[in-house]
């Protein structure tokens, strides 16, 4: 008797998770928040990435031209870490242990640009990614 308790229990706050997930509009690795509601109009996006030795966490990240992204970078590593991409002009960089949080405005300009760590070193230990726009 409490094991069928238990087990409907649990479908229900599975179903009651599906349910919310589904009205939040939010999605795993990045954070949709909406913008202006006028027509044209972009939306914010929050991209959240973790550094450390010597990597990011996402490999890649995709936006769309003109919007605003909040990047929040948190250094999970023992060394300082960046976010740079003169591209794009990003430079962002983020003590061991500390997070950044910081706005910024993708380029109309399309195409696929590589982000790197530019530390000594930590490009070529494979601390890149691509940030695409689309």
């Amino acid at each position: 008797m409490i094991h069928k308790k238990l087990v409907r229990t649990c479908l229900v706050a599975v179903a009651l998770t599906g349910v919310l997930s589904a009205c939040s509009g939010k999605t795993n690795d990045t954070e949709a928040t909406s913008g202006n509601a006028s027509a044209g109009a972009s939306s914010a996006q929050t991209v959240k990435i973790d550094m450390n030795e010597f990597s990011f966490s996402l490999a890649e990240v995709t936006v769309k031209h003109g919007d605003t992204v909040h990047f929040v970078l948190s250094n999970t590593g023992t060394v300082p870490h960046d976010m740079n991409s003169e591209e794009l002009k990003l430079d962002q960089d983020v003590d061991p242990g500390k997070t950044a949080e910081f706005d910024w405005t993708a380029p109309d300009k399309t195409g696929t640009y590589k982000v790197i760590c530019d530390k000594p070193n930590h490009m070529e230990q494979g601390m890149t990614m691509n940030l695409i726009v689309n």
